[in-house]
């Protein structure tokens, strides 16, 4: 089935500037001037109705203002990095930064020719050549005129080396040596691999130096004393915050549709899901808890020796006496919290990395030992190391990608349509 949904493009922790349609004075202290969307306005609200969010700006100010809402738009957004839009396998040809964060720019001259949004907004390559706009790494591209000859807005608000106080969600104590005490913007970046340009790194009067939030998880930490420039941006290039964008055209991935009660399986890692469920019901880190396999299902080994060597580090190790099992089909016994599995074959039970093993239909016939405790006579398993809290074994690592089950609402892209004989619970 061809599909082509929209999506919702609001989020909080999104950085925007006035739009086309305001007209509120200099609320936002005036044009050029960024803000924080910190509220997504919902269908019943008094104060934030559908269709309108609640920007913080950079200067201290806090206001609703309108996302489609009497089909006005009072906001264009500049950057969506924060929210950790990125391109992953995208390379900025002007500062050769690897995984474009935000919006990401495409010539339409130039082959494989991209800019990120600051060095888009600041001139780079030719600026008669037209180029592309991806909101998302899943969306359509926007076709946009040549910059040549456009008006082009200084960007400010919190950048580097402007002074701050603390803002609205300063939640730190007398880090800042106290209320009122003024510090300074060393530099503006993301915050570990979840999110892009949403911390401010800030040194204090009293000579400390620590991070706040400037839209990580949507919330604001800062407000400047005085403002400063942090580039420039072409308003008629950017998007209006509200205005739905388009997703690539896609095909369910078995050109099925959905009906109730089919099971279904996801096919993505956890990074590109996250994007893809954008205005799709959002994403909730609970939606990457693995729980592959449960008690009593069937499942079979790799017969790939060196292959689940390799993936057993960490999840029970590995020993020859596993060596019979490989190929073979056993019964799950027991799920661990940290997702490695303890299945019986036969007499004998191992603890498996779920990495090594696939799921089988029940119908497969199998002589398995069910029972919990088998006979102690011929029951091995493998060491399986300290669970305390420490680090995360070795290997950990190998789980990216492997099949996980979810339990939270998903785009129609993230699915796949399973054959109703397959012995896995449907997804509630």
């Amino acid at each position: 089935m061809d599909i082509c949904p929209k999506r919702g493009s609001m989020e909080v922790g999104m950085r925007v500037v006035r739009g086309l349609d305001w007209k509120w004075g200099n609320q936002d202290d005036g044009e050029g001037h960024v803000g924080t969307v910190v509220e997504i306005g919902r269908q019943g609200s008094t104060t934030t109705p559908d269709k309108t969010v609640v920007v913080q700006w950079d200067s201290g100010t806090r206001t609703n203002y309108r996302t489609g809402y009497q089909a006005a738009y009072d906001l264009l957004l500049y950057d969506n990095a924060q929210i950790g839009v990125r391109h992953s396998n995208i390379i900025c040809d002007s500062c050769k930064k690897h995984g474009i964060m935000g919006m990401r720019w495409k010539c339409k001259v130039c082959f494989d020719y991209d800019l990120c949004t600051q060095c888009y907004m600041n001139n780079k390559h030719d600026l008669s050549h037209p180029f592309e706009r991806y909101e998302t790494a899943h969306s359509q591209p926007v076709n946009l005129t040549p910059r040549q000859n456009l008006p082009r807005i200084i960007l400010k608000g919190i950048f580097q080396g402007v002074k701050v106080v603390r803002g609205p969600d300063w939640d730190w104590g007398n880090q800042d040596g106290g209320e009122g005490k003024v510090g300074k913007v060393v530099d503006i970046r993301g915050w570990d691999t979840e999110s892009g340009r949403s911390v401010a790194s800030v040194t204090w009067s009293n000579g400390t130096t620590n991070v706040y939030r400037m839209g990580h998880k949507g919330k604001v930490d800062l407000k400047y004393v005085s403002d400063g420039q942090g580039g420039f941006y072409y308003k008629d290039h950017l998007p209006k915050l509200g205005e739905h964008a388009e997703l690539q055209r896609q095909e369910s991935a078995d050109g099925h549709s959905f009906q109730q009660g089919d099971k279904v399986k996801c096919l993505l890692e956890v990074e590109i899901l996250r994007q893809m469920q954008e205005g799709h019901g959002g994403w909730n880190p609970k939606m990457a808890e693995v729980n592959t396999f449960g008690v009593g299902e069937l499942v079979k080994v790799l017969d790939e020796l060196e292959n689940v060597k390799r993936l057993q580090a960490g999840h029970g190790e590995w020993t020859d006496s596993m060596t019979p099992v490989l190929g073979q089909v056993g019964k799950v016994l027991k799920v661990y919290a940290d997702g490695d599995l303890r299945v019986a074959f036969g007499g004998q039970t191992w603890t498996f990395n779920p990495a090594c093993l696939m799921a089988q239909p029940a119908e497969v016939d199998a002589n398995l030992m069910t029972a919990e405790n088998p006979n102690e006579s011929g029951s091995r398993r493998s060491p399986r190391p300290h669970r305390g809290g420490e680090d995360p074994p070795a290997g950990q690592q190998l789980r990216r990608g492997q099949r996980r089950r979810w339990r939270h609402g998903f785009t129609l892209h993230c699915l796949r349509v399973r054959a109703h004989s397959c012995s896995s619970p449907a997804f509630v």
